[in-house]
């Protein structure tokens, strides 16, 4: 149990220590009391101060709260924080990217239809994270792009991560590109979501896999969801979890016809699909990246979605809390043929949590 601290006749001295058990957790929410110049006064225990996201306050279980929504990148800038200081932490990545749609104009047998779809993001919880009186880099992951129709750089945009010090971390890659115009292009990885401390992720849910591109109306492979493989497609073979050497996803394999899907980031990124290079043949998928839930309490990782025919993958969840709803790191695709019907991925979401003073 955590103490509390009062100053008494110019010396510190140990006050009183008590806890409350807040949704299955034992917090210190108290006071004490210390005599001041012979005067009994109510001590309070410091409660964590920072800035950062969107703040809003709520009340959980009858315990006041303070809660930073983050829908994109930026900093939980901690001024103070008591020495057993925890939050509780909600991330989801950015979904990933569909591959490309072939049109008919010229020969109708050779489009009217879309690529894979992208797959759905990670979830990772946790509810005892220890933090102090520092600055953590918040990374929001991007959705992955789309992939369009033609040559040389027709593959999707990958999801932003985040760039410390010059260097990219958590990156979705870029999606493949064709070398002839009838190429779809394939779908861009989505970003992972993360808390970082310097360089290192405390917390990252992983972002989606890109869609593999199509060919002549072929059948392309659908993106993983995080922390999963990604889906073959016919002729060419899905990329693989966690396959990067770092927090970036790996780009797919260029190809003269249907080209692949690209990897989300994560912990490790996802690795890229690959390119069949045939007529009427589709291409793999991008993988997800994987995921970590950090050291703490209540920990949690729960993988997106891998889509199945023209769905789009949805974001990994759980009941705890209702954040989210499916809307962060939903994967590209479903809901018709044509790139106009189709919805785009969506990026991530990190909410931050802990009790407050009232």
């Amino acid at each position: 149990m955590a103490n509390t601290y009062g100053k008494a006749s110019g010396t510190f001295r140990n006050i009183t220590t008590i806890k409350a058990k807040v949704s299955g957790t034992w917090r210190d929410v108290v006071t004490g009391y210390a005599k001041v110049s012979g005067v009994w006064k109510p001590i309070y225990y410091s409660f964590i101060q920072a800035t950062g996201g969107s703040i809003s306050d709520t009340t959980i279980g009858g315990v006041p709260y303070r809660v930073h929504t983050f829908t994109s990148s930026g900093t939980l800038s901690i001024s103070s924080a008591p020495p057993t200081a925890t939050i509780e932490a909600f991330l989801w990545g950015g979904g990933g990217g569909y591959g490309g749609f072939t049109d008919t104009s010229g020969d109708p047998g050779r489009g009217g239809r879309n690529g894979g779809s992208g797959g759905g993001a990670a979830y990772a919880r946790n509810l005892g994270l220890a933090v102090s009186a520092e600055n953590l880099t918040i990374c929001v992951g991007g959705g992955g792009g789309r992939g369009v129709l033609g040559a040389n750089s027709n593959g999707g945009a990958g999801g932003a991560g985040v760039d410390i010090g010059g260097t990219n971390y958590y990156f979705g890659a870029t999606g493949a590109y064709g070398t002839v115009p009838f190429s779809g292009g394939g779908g861009g990885g989505g970003g992972a979501s993360a808390i970082i401390r310097g360089t290192s992720g405390l917390i990252v849910a992983a972002g989606g896999g890109g869609g593999g591109g199509n060919e002549r109306r072929s059948l392309a492979g659908n993106g993983g969801g995080g922390n999963l493989n990604g889906t073959a497609g016919a002729g060419g073979s899905g990329g693989t979890a966690g396959a990067s050497g770092n927090t970036n996803g790996l780009q797919g394999q260029i190809g003269p016809h249907s080209v692949a899907g690209s990897g989300g980031g994560g912990v490790k990124g996802g690795g890229g699909g690959t390119s069949p290079g045939g007529d009427f043949v589709g291409a793999g998928a991008g993988a997800g990246g994987t995921s970590t839930a950090g050291t703490g309490t209540g920990t949690n990782v729960v993988n997106g979605v891998t889509p199945s025919g023209n769905d789009a993958g949805t974001p990994g969840d759980d009941s705890y809390t209702s954040y989210n709803g499916g809307v962060y790191g939903k994967g590209g695709g479903g809901g018709g043929t044509t790139p106009a019907s189709v919805p785009q991925s969506t990026g991530g979401l990190v909410v931050i949590r802990y009790p407050i003073q009232t």
